[in-house]
């Protein structure tokens, strides 16, 4: 075992939102280091949190808005006093960013630390406004330049990066894709329940389960009910819409924690990705489509080239038609396996979180200690 870290761990997300990269990371660094997880507090919309409790020192950052620039004068250095007296007995000797508008919160003690920008999306992508992007843009050219090591979720956002910043920003980068929590592989290891029939006469139930925001292509959904009475689509997780469409097989449900999802998502006959190729989704790589093929059954998803690598194992769609074709072919039972059992685990066992988080421990060990 290397050096053991002391890694101040700075999240931009409610650490109760939905499971994901962020708090898989944080748990599994805390295995080998000593990690002290400070998050943005979900203001409003409490009840959509999933509620998973944390097994790790989580506190939260202060809860006051952010991206107002009319405000940041007032509320940066609110912040900053307060991670600075968060971190204070903690004493890191490395700090973790998970997005740019952080960097803003870390005290002048805190920037000469070695600073790991773990790039999970493109933060461009998620802004409505110019003003908004060029504060963004800001902001990530100084953590890219501050930053040791930048870890990427997908090689699409590796090339944003080095085209935004240049080819000298190279060095810095590592490509750590998303994985899956070895706590599901249950259902896939015990072949007789991975997958089971559907009484005759039932519709089949499609289940997504995340955040339920504008990427995602209800147009479509609508269009396959409208096309097919045999089937149902469950959707699972927070909605950050106003008026979500609704249509009487069309079911919204609540988040749940993460690990009660392998038991809420078993009843479904196969799961879904149906979101618009949008720039955003285009550099995502889905922590869900690791997770459904654990889950052991069929699973349907848009397509575009950061998830090509996923072909084998699940029914790409590129059209409508596509998509309608497929889910046909699913309510009558004519849909090929693609999700089987021993490919899907093989290829499971080499995208673990165990198996990205070995990476980044190695990477973790040549970075200089504090005192260095």
């Amino acid at each position: 075992m290397g050096r053991r870290r002391r890694i101040l761990y700075l999240m931009h997300v409610d650490w109760r939102w939905i499971k994901q990269r962020p708090q898989f990371l944080a748990e599994g660094l805390a295995e080998e280091h000593d990690v002290l997880v400070l998050h943005r507090f979900c203001l409003t919309g409490r009840r959509l949190l999933a509620g998973d409790e944390a097994r790790l020192p989580v506190r939260p950052l202060l809860p006051v808005p952010t991206g107002r620039k009319g405000l940041r004068w007032l509320t940066t250095p609110l912040q900053r006093k307060w991670v600075r007296f968060a971190a204070h007995d903690f004493d890191p000797d490395i700090v973790w960013i998970t997005h740019p508008t952080l960097i803003e919160t870390l005290p002048s003690r805190l920037m000469t630390l070695p600073l790991i920008y773990d790039c999970m999306d493109d933060a461009f992508s998620f802004s409505a406004t110019q003003n908004r992007i060029s504060l963004l843009r800001e902001l990530e050219e100084l953590l890219v330049e501050r930053s040791v090591s930048i870890l990427c979720s997908s090689d699409c956002l590796r090339r944003l990066l080095i085209n935004r910043y240049g080819p000298g920003i190279s060095t810095k980068l590592s490509l750590v894709r998303n994985g899956f929590s070895t706590e599901m592989t249950a259902d896939v290891s015990d072949t007789s329940t991975a997958k089971t029939a559907r009484p005759a006469n039932s519709r089949c139930s499609v289940a997504y389960f995340g955040t339920i925001a504008e990427w995602f292509d209800f147009d479509l959904l609508l269009q396959c009910l409208a096309e097919n009475e045999s089937v149902d689509f469950h959707l699972i997780g927070p909605v950050l819409l106003q008026r979500p469409p609704q249509h009487e097989r069309l079911r919204y449900h609540a988040a749940v924690p993460h690990q009660q999802l392998s038991d809420v998502v078993a009843q479904f006959d196969a799961y879904m990705m149906p979101f618009h190729a949008s720039p955003l989704i285009q550099s995502v790589d889905p922590v869900k489509l690791y997770e459904y093929l654990a889950l052991g059954k069929e699973v349907v998803s848009i397509c575009y080239p950061e998830i090509e690598r996923f072909g084998d194992y699940v029914h790409f769609y590129r059209t409508r038609s596509d998509f309608i074709r497929i889910i046909g072919a699913l309510t009558t039972g004519q849909l090929s396996t693609k999700n089987s059992h021993g490919e899907s685990y093989a290829f499971l066992g080499c995208n673990s979180w165990r198996s990205r988080l070995g990476f980044i421990n190695q990477l973790l060990q040549t970075l200089p200690s504090a005192s260095a």
